[in-house]
């Protein structure tokens, strides 16, 4: 207890050299505390992007994009159908694949797809034909093709994720989406643009391929190529357009990110090469991810320098303390102090102004945590720009690409620093151990201090 009164009365003695002392750690102490937490802010922020993006598993028949989305008529055709069918494509997944698929270990999920980009009547396409191309009928050039934005209908047998080309997660504006009792239904979810084109609202019915459709939703992405276009059940497509027991695109799901590449190879060597393209997201996943990665990265590397500097600071601090009190060191052990009670003063003394700083550093991590992590990240959101189709007759530019195309970016979205009390317990932790650190260097002074040889000069 003496030893204790003793430590602080020295601390209380000596305000300027403890209160400098203080800053210097609380800065050091301080930006290891951030660090830490924005450390683990980004790894946290990895694992929530791998477990969104990296389970994906992409099937597609061979040689496919999966449906298309530029529909090419021949100059002077007035068929419209024409260009519908001429848009199928040549080759499918049968439902027989997706049962085998189904059946591979790791497997939790498939969701399936079809996308017919339609230009036939009924529906009237919400983008304008491409300027400085001829329009339909005109007398052009033989050879030359028009280029038009046809309406993409897409037929899915999951309805609560409304996802094709140009579409992710869309958002729902009024009414609903089709659900699992509906499998077989005329309805329809239809795009914000295409519905305003058509004149079309909520419980409107409208004509596709013979057929009287429902409108029982509507749904905007807040891009013109996204909501040019409708979602209606898988089976009800398959049927429309005679396209039974095919299917355009397979997403499926592993059940763990670790298990992808495997299941992934499992589907190449079930279907066949030649059958489909099997693709995983791990590309995606890197290109998402790297700008946390290595923000991760840089804040590791800080985390360590700030501990180093604390470290340095307490030591050198303690070391030209410990070098000006040799007197006092040798005072001490000739009235009967052991080498041990003065190493238990200088710890003490330590250990008290390392804890006060290390607690106001921990104070001023709450409020500087999440903007350090933003510095270290910088906006990663690519401005969406245009989509350029060209044919033999010119080119055309639609505005606002598939989300597909507009790179990772936008996925990535904001690090969300969540600052908990565990701080305070990093800061006693680290305060402790730079006590227990600095210690070293006053037991190496105490132990070489002889009280004869210091007090003879006195």
């Amino acid at each position: 207890m003496k030893t204790t009164r003793r430590a602080l009365r020295t601390i209380i003695r000596s305000p300027l050299r403890t209160g400098l002392l203080v800053a210097v750690l609380m800065v050091s102490i301080g930006l290891t505390l951030i660090m830490i937490t924005v450390n683990e802010a980004f790894g946290a922020r990895l694992d929530e992007i791998k477990g969104e993006v990296g389970s994906n598993i992409t099937v597609r028949p061979a040689g496919s994009f999966g449906g298309g989305f530029i529909v090419s008529i021949p100059v002077g055709s007035s068929d419209a159908d024409s260009a519908t069918q001429g848009n199928t494509l040549s080759s499918t997944l049968a439902e027989e694949d997706v049962d085998e698929i189904s059946s591979i270990d790791h497997v939790a999920s498939v969701s399936l797809r079809i996308t017919v980009p339609y230009a036939g009547e009924g529906l009237e396409s919400a983008i304008e034909p491409p300027s400085g191309l001829a329009a339909e009928g005109a007398d052009v050039p033989q050879g030359v093709m028009v280029v038009g934005p046809p309406v993409m209908v897409t037929g899915i047998d999951d309805p609560s994720t409304l996802t094709t080309l140009g579409v992710e997660d869309a958002e729902i504006t009024s009414g609903r989406t089709f659900t699992e009792d509906e499998a077989e239904a005329n309805v329809a979810v239809v795009g914000e643009d295409l519905a305003e084109k058509n004149d079309l609202l909520l419980g409107d019915t409208f004509e596709l391929e013979g057929e009287t459709i429902e409108v029982i939703g509507i749904y905007t992405t807040g891009t013109q190529f996204g909501d040019n276009g409708l979602f209606m059940p898988l089976k009800t497509i398959q049927s429309l357009f005679d396209r039974e027991d095919e299917i355009d695109e397979a997403v499926v799901r592993a059940d763990n990110v670790d298990h992808v590449e495997a299941v992934a190879d499992a589907i190449r060597d079930t279907l066949g090469e030649d059958t489909a393209d099997v693709t995983t997201e791990a590309s995606r996943f890197e290109s998402i991810s790297a700008p946390v990665a290595d923000a991760e990265d840089s804040s590791r590397v800080a985390m360590i320098a700030a501990f180093a500097a604390s470290a340095a600071v307490i030591l050198f601090s303690v070391g030209m303390v410990a070098r000006q009190r040799v007197k006092e060191i040798g005072i001490f052990k000739a009235i009967g102090a052991s080498n041990w009670h003065v190493i238990a003063q200088f710890a003490i003394e330590t250990a008290v102004v390392s804890i006060v700083a290390a607690l106001i550093g921990a104070l001023a991590t709450f409020p500087l945590a999440q903007t350090v992590a933003n510095g270290l990240v910088s906006d990663p959101a690519a401005p969406a720009g245009p989509v350029g189709i060209a044919g033999p007759g010119g080119g055309a530019v639609f505005e606002g690409p598939p989300a597909q195309l507009q790179g990772a970016g936008g996925f990535l979205g904001d690090v969300d620093v969540a600052v908990s009390p565990e701080v305070f317990l990093y800061a006693l932790g680290i305060a402790v151990g730079l006590a227990v650190v600095a210690s070293i260097v006053p037991a190496w002074y105490v132990a070489r201090v002889k009280p004869a040889e210091v007090l003879r000069y006195e």
